[in-house]
C-alpha cells in the first residue's frame, strides 16, 4: 500500500482524538473511572496500527488529554500509571493479535489481564507512599474497572466483525502489511 506512513498517521490521529473525546463524554456523566473510556480507542489502535504507532497513540493521548482537560490528573499519580497501562495494553494487543495471530477472543483477555496485573503492581508500590496501607485498596482499585472491561470485551469484537463485513479488503491488507 503506497504512503503507508501517511495512512497510519491519519489513523493514529483519529485514535488520539477518540481517546480524548470518549473520556470527556464519560466524565460528564460521572462514569469515567468505571468504564475506562480512554482504553477503548487505545486498544483499537493496538489492533489496527503497527505496534510503534499504537504505543505512540497510547502515550500521546493521555498527555494531550491532560494538557487540554486536566484529566487524567498527575496528583494522585493517575497519569503516570495510565501511561504505563495504556502503552502496555496497546503493545500487548498489537503483538498478540497482529504479529502472533492470536484470535481476538484470546488476545483481548490476555492483554487486559496483563494490564490489570501491572495496575495492581503499580498501586501496591505507590499506595503506601500516599498513605493508603489497607491491603484491599489495590484490589478494589483494580476491580473498579470491571464494567469497563466488560464493555471492552463486548465492543471490540463487535467492531472487528463490523470491519470484516464492511471493509474485508481493507481488513486483510491492513493486517498483512503490519507483519
Amino acid at each position: 500500500m503506497p504512503n503507508t506512513d501517511i495512512y497510519l498517521t491519519v489513523r493514529a490521529s483519529l485514535f488520539i482524538a477518540l481517546a480524548i473525546i470518549f473520556p470527556m463524554l464519560f466524565h460528564m456523566i460521572g462514569l469515567g473511572s468505571t468504564f475506562l473510556p480512554m482504553f477503548l480507542p487505545i486498544m483499537l489502535a493496538g489492533i489496527f496500527l503497527t505496534w510503534k504507532y499504537a504505543v505512540t497513540v497510547a502515550i500521546l493521548a493521555p498527555i494531550i488529554s491532560y494538557l487540554m482537560t486536566g484529566m487524567p490528573p498527575i496528583v494522585p499519580p493517575v497519569l503516570p500509571i495510565m501511561l504505563v497501562e495504556l502503552g502496555l495494553i496497546a503493545l500487548s494487543l498489537s503483538l498478540l493479535y497482529v504479529h502472533y495471530d492470536f484470535t481476538i477472543w484470546l488476545a483481548l483477555p490476555v492483554a487486559i489481564a496483563i494490564d490489570r496485573f501491572v495496575l495492581w503492581l503499580a498501586v501496591v508500590a505507590i499506595a503506601p507512599l500516599l498513605g493508603f496501607d489497607h491491603p484491599l485498596f489495590s484490589i478494589g482499585l483494580v476491580m473498579s474497572g470491571i464494567p469497563g472491561i466488560l464493555m471492552q470485551l463486548i465492543v471490540i469484537p463487535l467492531i472487528l466483525n463490523i470491519m470484516r463485513k464492511t471493509a474485508p479488503t481493507y481488513f486483510i491488507q491492513n493486517r498483512n502489511q503490519r507483519r
